[in-house]
């Protein structure tokens, strides 16, 4: 049926299904791979202010958990430069991405 099969961990899967927003990261970043972003530029793009998705990035108390955060799951990879943060995707977040676009779009709003 499928000319190839792809095994997500199920942390992973549920991760991005209980959170609308880590999955419009995922893509933003997707779109813009393999380049980095800062986070208030992320944050304007998919629509949402900057503690929110630094809780996706990076987990945040009890409203983001730091175990299902992109960065923990290996999705997405800080990169320094000059003493300034930039979040890019990891090649099993940009995997994870092109498998959300192909069977998850209808429920993804354009970023």
């Amino acid at each position: 049926m499928f000319p190839y099969l792809i095994t997500i961990d199920p942390h992973i899967l549920r991760s991005l299904n209980k959170s609308h927003l880590r999955k419009k990261v995922l893509i933003y970043l997707d779109s813009i791979y393999p380049n980095a972003d800062y986070l208030s530029n992320i944050a304007r793009r998919v629509g949402s202010d900057a503690s929110n998705v630094l809780g996706c990035l990076r987990g945040m108390g009890n409203r983001y958990n730091g175990n299902s955060s992109l960065i923990e799951l290996g999705l997405v990879e800080v990169v320094n430069v000059d003493g300034y943060k930039y979040y890019k995707l990891t090649e099993l977040g940009k995997k994870v991405a092109e498998m959300l676009k192909k069977f998850d779009m209808g429920r993804i709003a354009n970023v």
